[in-house]
């Protein structure tokens, strides 16, 4: 099966966390999956250095059928995927035709994480969440590894206009297993 990531999953350092087995970015394929478009509304509630407790926005996707997302995806088995859900725990599994794929050819359908419980997305008219600008930059800081036409789109569809204030300062989650797994790794040892 394939994983579409659109977020923290584009940056190898990022998603190595969430593997056992050593991934490289010729395992993160670059894609682009039409009736989808990337938003900033998940809500995960994280710890700052100076602030605990901070309703934290972080992307999350949203059917258009007039938009594209781009992102990439990467061939996983079931035990991956059961690891990517803890570290993804308030994001919903959605099936994405495999058709919906524009650049490219896939032999199977993607799943990708989707937040879908209205309480866990963000209205433009809360007033008590930001965007944490080091998730701003796992992202930024993968472009090198991309061509110059994925990371114009990315940063098109991503990078402009957030909805959100940004916030400084090193953040994690405080959930503790969702933070081993995106932040310290599966393979780390305490």
């Amino acid at each position: 099966m394939y994983l579409f990531g659109y977020g923290s999953l584009i940056n190898l350092n990022s998603a190595q966390k969430s593997f056992k087995r050593k991934i490289s970015y010729k395992d993160l394929i670059p894609v682009k999956i039409k009736g989808l478009k990337k938003v900033w509304n998940a809500i995960e509630v994280v710890d700052f250095d100076d602030e605990k407790q901070v309703n934290t926005v972080f992307l999350n996707l949203q059917k258009d059928e007039n938009s594209y997302a781009n992102g990439v995806v990467v061939k996983i088995t079931e035990d991956e995927l059961e690891l990517l859900k803890l570290r993804e725990k308030n994001y919903s599994n959605i099936i994405i035709d495999k058709k919906n794929v524009t650049n490219m050819t896939l032999d199977e359908d993607i799943i990708t994480f989707m937040t879908t419980n209205e309480e866990k997305i963000a209205k433009k008219t809360n007033t008590d969440c930001v965007i944490a600008s080091k998730y701003i930059d796992i992202l930024t800081n993968s472009f090198e590894n991309y061509d110059d036409e994925f990371v114009k789109e990315y940063k098109q569809q991503t990078l402009s206009n957030f909805p959100f204030e940004l916030k400084e300062g090193t953040y994690k989650f405080s959930d503790p297993i969702q933070n081993k797994l995106a932040k310290e790794g599966v393979n780390e040892q305490k």
